[in-house]
């Protein structure tokens, strides 16, 4: 009895047998290598520009002040409402907005010291990835 689809199985494993022989070649695998590392560099500063970019510490900022501006809005609108004899309710609300404007002002604070953090890992991360570039390459050239 004669199996029809053999022949196809036979491609089928002949062209895996030869796909598996260029994945493993030397010269692919050092491609795909020298790829990775610069796609790993680029990767890293992009992300260093981004955290240290003015435009980062600018979208912080005014996020932030969003907020600020919104609480302040709401809890007008909420004073309004209970502004009526109850001197405890609108007390608290003002002591929350203080605190809340705290917050957002240790918030913001804290967002530009991550920011300067973030950028002085990523300079760091990025000259690592230099020195291990260049040490590859040196071992590549031996």
């Amino acid at each position: 009895m004669h199996n029809v689809l053999q022949p196809y199985v036979n491609l089928a494993h002949a062209n895996i047998e030869a796909l598996s022989r260029f994945a493993n070649a030397r010269e692919i695998t050092d491609v795909a290598k020298d790829s990775t590392i610069r796609f790993v560099q680029v990767a890293q500063d992009n992300v260093s520009k981004i955290a240290g970019s003015n435009a980062f510490a600018d979208l912080t900022r005014t996020t932030i002040d969003n907020y600020v501006r919104f609480a302040n809005e709401y809890t007008q609108q909420v004073y309004g409402i209970i502004v009526q004899g109850q001197e405890f309710v609108s007390q608290q609300v003002e002591e929350g907005n203080r605190r809340f404007a705290q917050i957002a002002d240790i918030s913001r604070r804290t967002v530009e010291a991550g920011t300067q953090s973030v950028k002085s890992a990523a300079d760091e991360a990025a000259s690592e990835t230099d020195q291990q570039l260049a040490r590859a390459r040196q071992q590549r050239n031996k």
